[in-house]
C-alpha cells in the first residue's frame, strides 16, 4: 500500500511546480520521523538529525482561529503518526520544503485532507492540481467536514450567494484593482444582515470582513471590490492595497456569521 501512494505521489511530482529552490529532500522515499504538527498543512520532520518544516503541497487548511483550524490539525496528527515518506520538490516564500506526504499506510495526506472537507485546493500549479480539485468539488457537494453547511454553526436564515466574480481586472490588475469584483446577490425575502460575514480567496491572508451594520435588502445586490472607494449600499472596497485575485486560477468562499462557507465560485 505505502509502495503504490509513493509511486502515486512521486508521479503527480515528476512535474513539480516552480519554486524558489531545487531542494529534493525526500525525493528518494525515505521515511522521516514527524517531531510536530503545526497546524493542518505544516508540520515538522527529522531529515538527517536537523529539523525541517514541510508545507503540504497543492492545499491549504484554516488557519488559526478559524472554524475546523483544530480539526485539520487533529486529522494532519493522527495521519502523519510515526513516520512519514516525501514527494517533490522545491521550496516557499518562507523556507519551508513543499512536498506531497505519505502516511504509514499509505495515504497521501494532501489529497486526504481534501477529501475530508478539511482543506481547500490551492490553484497553484503542481502535478496533483486537477485530482485536487476534482476531490475539493466532490467534498463541497457532499457537504463534507467544513463544507457542512452548519458545520460551523447555526446558519441562519439569511440566503447570499454568489451571483458573479470578476477576477481579472481590464488591463494592469495593480493598476486598477476596482476591475476585480465579487457580486453578491440576497435572494431571501428579507434584508441580509452581514455582521461577522466573510469573503476570502484560497490564501491565507486575503479576508475582506464585512461592515457591522451592512445589511443586503432582499432581492438587492452588492459588489465588493479589490480596490478603495465610498461605500454605498450596493459597493464595498477590499482596499488592501492592491488586487485579491489571481487571474491564473483562484476560488472565492463566502462564510456567513458562524464561519460556514454558504457559496463558492472557482475559476
Amino acid at each position: 500500500m505505502k509502495s503504490t501512494a509513493l509511486a502515486l505521489a512521486l508521479a503527480l511530482s515528476a512535474a513539480a511546480c516552480t519554486t524558489t529552490s531545487t531542494s529534493t529532500a525526500g525525493d528518494s522515499g525515505q521515511s522521516y520521523a514527524v517531531m510536530r504538527v503545526l497546524d493542518g498543512d505544516s508540520l515538522v520532520v527529522d531529515i538527517d538529525g536537523s529539523e525541517a518544516e514541510v508545507r503540504l503541497l497543492g492545499i491549504n487548511t484554516p488557519e488559526r482561529g478559524e472554524c475546523f483550524d483544530q480539526a485539520a490539525k487533529d486529522r494532519t496528527t493522527a495521519l502523519a503518526a510515526g513516520e512519514i515518506s516525501l514527494s517533490g520538490e522545491g521550496e516557499d516564500q518562507f523556507g519551508r520544503l513543499l512536498r506531497y506526504a505519505i502516511a504509514s499506510d499509505g495515504t497521501l495526506i494532501n489529497r486526504q485532507l481534501v477529501i475530508d472537507g478539511l482543506a481547500l485546493a490551492l490553484s497553484t500549479d503542481h502535478p496533483g492540481l486537477a485530482e485536487f480539485k476534482a476531490a475539493e468539488t466532490a467534498a463541497f457537494e457532499a457537504g463534507t467536514g467544513r463544507w457542512g453547511p452548519a458545520a460551523c454553526g447555526s446558519a441562519g436564515e439569511a440566503d447570499v450567494a454568489i451571483a458573479e466574480f470578476e477576477p481579472n481586472a481590464p488591463g494592469n490588475d495593480a493598476q486598477n484593482p476596482n476591475g476585480e469584483w465579487v457580486k453578491l446577490t440576497n435572494r431571501g425575502t428579507r434584508p441580509a444582515p452581514m455582521k461577522g460575514w466573510i469573503l476570502h480567496d484560497e490564501s491565507s491572508s486575503h479576508r475582506f470582513r464585512f461592515p457591522t451594520d451592512f445589511s443586503i435588502a432582499s432581492g438587492a445586490a452588492v459588489r465588493i471590490f479589490s480596490g478603495c472607494g465610498e461605500r454605498s449600499v450596493d459597493a464595498l472596497y477590499w482596499c488592501e492595497g492592491g488586487p485579491v485575485w489571481s487571474n491564473s486560477g483562484d476560488t472565492a468562499y463566502l462564510l456567513d456569521g458562524s464561519g460556514n462557507v454558504v457559496d463558492r465560485f472557482a475559476f
